[in-house]
């Protein structure tokens, strides 16, 4: 199997600045957006966005890379994947953020299969150079994590790792990762350094099954993207508009998870009145004729954003 993918990496490159918005541009789209999010969900929010992006810790989990079809796919439909994880990056760093975490595969994926996993570390190995290539250009650093010292393309990924450890922004990719190897005191020292993560993305369906990550996840919240996660099917102010409903996620949810005390009788009674006897789901569209929708929830019940 080495032999093969040995083979493979070698293939046509890409010109980064052609396939990625310029910071300018994101700049201008997400401060767009957020101010329309503001507005249509009548919240009282007022943060300091630059503060809120650089500290804000996204864990995006891949999905929907086989059922999501393009019809006029702008690049090689091997390496989509690779460029959509890249894309993310790209958005996060040039909004100011400084840690992210991406899930590319879990051990599970092993039981459909040799031959379907064997297409899973084709895939690896054809974006790995794409990544590689890119976090050298822009101050990246790869950590791959998760994977056992046997893992069919470590040598690939200690590679990366290295050629990338002055990188700024830090980027925590998960590999084969079982979740119950991290319950162990030992293991758990590997993530004990790490960030906390503030907002889980889960992709094209409503569950965080598999990838969880022990003692980093107490107080994240969870958005649904239902749309898959390929180069092809996001533009460049739709990965934004991701970005900026994971901020509003945290921003929801921030004094809620674990540690939540109620000031007032009254607020009680307010949320009781939403929640339970509105029944509390507001619909926001974004623009028109949109093409993505996210989900999430709150203390007061949910929202879904159509963009």
């Amino acid at each position: 199997m080495r032999d093969t993918l040995d083979k493979q990496v070698k293939f046509v490159e890409f010109d980064y600045n052609k396939l990625f918005a310029s910071t300018s541009t994101i700049k201008n789209n997400f401060y767009k957006i957020w101010n329309k999010i503001i507005k249509k969900t009548d919240l009282d929010i007022i943060v300091n966005k630059d503060i809120e992006m650089e500290n804000l810790v996204i864990y995006d989990i891949l999905d929907g890379n086989r059922s999501t079809l393009v019809s006029k796919p702008m690049i090689n439909y091997d390496v989509e994947t690779a460029l959509y994880t890249l894309n993310f990056i790209h958005t996060l760093k040039a909004l100011g953020a400084r840690n992210c975490y991406i899930m590319i595969h879990t051990s599970y994926n092993r039981e459909r299969g040799e031959k379907e996993f064997d297409h899973i570390l084709e895939k690896v190995s054809l974006g790995a150079p794409l990544i590689k290539k890119y976090a050298i250009q822009n101050n990246v650093y790869c950590s791959c994590i998760g994977m056992e010292k046997n893992y069919e393309l470590k040598y690939l990924l200690d590679d990366i790792m290295e050629s990338t450890k002055n990188g700024d922004f830090h980027t925590y990719f998960l590999f084969d990762y079982d979740e119950t190897r991290f319950l162990t005191k030992g293991t758990q020292n590997i993530f004990k350094a790490l960030p906390d993560i503030d907002v889980h993305i889960r992709h094209t369906k409503f569950q965080p099954s598999g990838g969880w990550i022990p003692s980093k996840m107490s107080h994240s919240v969870f958005l649904y993207s239902q749309n898959g996660t390929t180069y092809s099917n996001w533009e460049s102010d739709e990965m934004v508009s991701l970005v900026a409903l994971a901020l509003l996620a945290k921003l929801l949810h921030r004094g809620e998870v674990l540690n939540k005390t109620y000031a007032t009788k009254e607020e009680i009674n307010q949320r009781y009145e939403l929640r339970e006897l509105k029944l509390f789901n507001k619909v926001i569209n974004l623009r028109e004729n949109p093409k993505k929708l996210f989900m999430m929830g709150s203390p007061i019940g949910v929202y879904q954003f159509y963009y």
